[in-house]
């Protein structure tokens, strides 16, 4: 396998953001959800890393990324140009972009912007647009989130005095458990507390700013215009992003498969991450494989076909096609 390469790039305004790309081969592009690091890809890099191009990086101001001079520069546009900005640094035209949570709106969007740099999208438990409207299945939060993140901007010293020291505590990470966030079972509790401890870090001003952004971006329309191969990800389970809010997605998006993780929730990628990253596999060989994307098969990795890695114009599914219930490719 090809050496790690990382590093930062300057984006549009000047800021630094962090980036890292392992392997080498078919470009595969992973966008964090909000507050998130790239822990959450854990198991998907390992798994495609030794027969891709694997890219995972920060939003401005999360991990290893700037905290950019102007907090109004805080928006789901800024992260796509951040994200342009890492593409043109590691000289990839054309990609797969997978989205989880806050990222499935960065791809969209930048799928709107830049749809000839986009060869596939995976949204992984995640919306399209105000993200708080059907968060655990309750319509007033949608109302009373978006004040109380604008009260927590305005007094972030203080949030932060008394959030940081709980987000470092053992607390946090059997709360989500018993509150349904995460599956008390299948969620690994190393990845939860790399989670707290990188919003911990976190400026909270920033923070506030980076979850109001995600409830003020609508991507709704964009939906019915993407010509590329599409699979959307749910969790049985997702409390913040419920499976009725995916189907809608995947039903709105022209010939687009679905698979849904049973008994998975928000962190349904790390909790089935076997049924994942095999489903994910099988979808890149279906339209990729003449392009060069290498099949694995429970990780022994196969001999790579001499094709270029570029993404070239893929195969799509039949919108007439059945649809099995737990990996559809496309609707009845």
């Amino acid at each position: 396998m090809k050496e790690a390469e990382e590093g930062h790039v300057p984006s549009f305004d000047g800021t630094r953001i962090y980036y890292r790309a392992e392997g080498e081969g078919f470009p595969l592009v992973a966008c964090n959800g909000v507050l998130c690091s790239s822990g959450y890809w854990l198991y998907f890099r390992r798994f495609f890393r030794n027969h891709s191009r694997v890219i995972c990086w920060d939003y401005r101001g999360h991990g290893g990324s700037e905290l950019p001079t102007h907090l109004s520069r805080i928006s789901i546009g800024a992260y796509c140009r951040d994200l342009k900005a890492v593409l043109d640094k590691l000289e990839v035209e054309k990609a797969v972009l997978l989205g989880h949570s806050m990222g499935v709106q960065v791809i969209l969007e930048f799928y709107r912007r830049y749809p000839e740099r986009v060869a596939a999208l995976l949204p992984v438990c995640g919306t399209s647009a105000h993200a708080f409207r059907k968060f655990y299945g309750m319509p007033w939060t949608e109302r009373f989130l978006p004040p109380a993140l604008r009260a927590g901007e305005r007094h972030a010293d203080a949030v932060a005095r008394i959030l940081k020291p709980l987000l470092r505590s053992r607390i946090p990470d059997p709360l989500a458990r018993l509150g349904g966030a995460v599956n008390w079972y299948l969620c690994p509790r190393e990845i939860m507390e790399d989670y707290f401890r990188h919003m911990a870090s976190l400026d909270f001003r920033l923070a506030a700013r980076a979850l109001l952004a995600m409830e003020e971006h609508v991507a709704e329309d964009v939906l019915e215009t993407i010509r590329v191969p599409t699979l959307v990800i749910a969790g049985e389970d997702d409390r913040f992003t419920p499976l009725s809010v995916m189907e809608k997605m995947w039903r709105s998006i022209p010939g687009a498969e679905f698979l849904v993780i049973p008994k998975g929730t928000h962190t349904a990628l790390v909790e089935n991450p076997l049924l994942m990253n095999m489903r994910i596999e099988l979808f890149l060989r279906d339209h990729f494989h003449e392009c060069g994307a290498s099949p694995v098969s429970f990780g022994d990795v196969l001999r790579r076909s001499p094709q270029t890695p570029d993404p070239c114009s893929p195969r799509r599914s039949s919108p007439d096609s059945p649809s099995p219930p737990m990996s559809g490719t496309s609707r009845s």
